[in-house]
């Protein structure tokens, strides 16, 4: 495993699924998506793509003339429209990240990233060519394969991301782009239940306490300490949902008894974490029927 890689704490706890990917059929007018994240392939053709109901605020009307990749991270009702006649060629390919609240990779992305195809790293574009060529051959094992490729096309995406993130701030994808930072997310990722103390973090990064403590908040966006409790509350959950008693969570996050953890987690999610499960087995019934 090399030792630079920004994502492997947590895209095991976050594995990114994609597929099927389907060809959408815009001659008869807009269709609207709505389900999961989506992976959209404007391949010819103008498209416009807007939030609907609800997200209509958070995903703005956009107009794309030239070939283009369209990836909505989060789940958003949305429509595309054709802006003129056929020959049309659109993919969308239903994408699996997570959930708010849980993947703070997924909260961390914007509603909507766009690439243009020509301007896709060298990378991007070869993976895309493969998809392409396999669409077109439909050759043996089609659908896996094409679901695969997106997945690669996808984590690629990622790293392209991480690398625009480089100097900016507010964000985890900033801190992890952040060579000082990246070992200190890297440990509290990995080790959750460890008792991090500032001074240990600090010297991860190479730093001294006052400056790990004002780089952080500037870069991520929030105090260590602070984002140490997030992760341990997102990975709790995680757990939770897993199946895992109250108790067995509190010791894998951190905390020395459930009645620890049932604070915190109270205090932060208003809500013990018995009743969490329940809710969130509730909501997740109600979410497979819908579909």
């Amino acid at each position: 495993m090399a030792q630079n890689d920004r994502l492997a704490a947590l895209l095991p706890c976050f594995p990114l699924r994609a597929g099927p990917l389907t060809a959408l059929d815009l001659s008869c007018g807009p269709q609207v998506l709505t389900g999961s994240g989506r992976l959209h392939l404007l391949l010819r053709g103008p498209v416009q793509i807007e939030g609907d109901g609800e997200d209509a605020r958070r995903l703005p009307r956009e107009q794309w003339l030239q070939p283009a990749l369209v990836w909505l991270p989060a789940p958003a009702r949305h429509r595309l429209m054709p802006m003129s006649d056929p020959p049309m060629q659109v993919f969308d390919v239903p994408v699996d990240f997570g959930e708010s609240g849980l993947n703070p990779l997924l909260d961390a992305l914007p509603p909507r990233l766009v690439l243009a195809r020509r301007d896709l790293p060298a990378p991007m574009g070869a993976t895309l060519a493969l998809i392409v060529e396999e669409v077109e051959g439909q050759g043996c094992a089609h659908a896996p394969m094409l679901s695969r490729l997106v997945e690669v096309l996808l984590l690629q995406w990622l790293r392209h991301q991480l690398d625009r993130m480089r100097g900016s701030s507010g964000s985890l994808l900033a801190g992890l782009s952040d060579p000082a930072l990246r070992p200190v997310l890297d440990a509290i990722h990995r080790q959750p239940e460890h008792a991090w103390s500032l001074a240990e973090l600090a010297r991860l990064g190479g730093l001294s306490r006052t400056a790990l403590a004002e780089r952080f908040a500037s870069v991520v966006g929030q105090p260590p300490g602070d984002y140490l409790l997030d992760w341990r509350l997102r990975r709790a959950r995680l757990l939770l949902r897993e199946g895992l008693g109250v108790a067995e969570v509190a010791t894998a996050v951190g905390y020395g008894s459930a009645a620890a953890l049932t604070r915190v987690f109270s205090q932060r999610l208003g809500m013990a974490p018995a009743r969490w499960r329940r809710t969130d087995a509730d909501a997740l019934r109600t979410t497979d029927s819908a579909h």
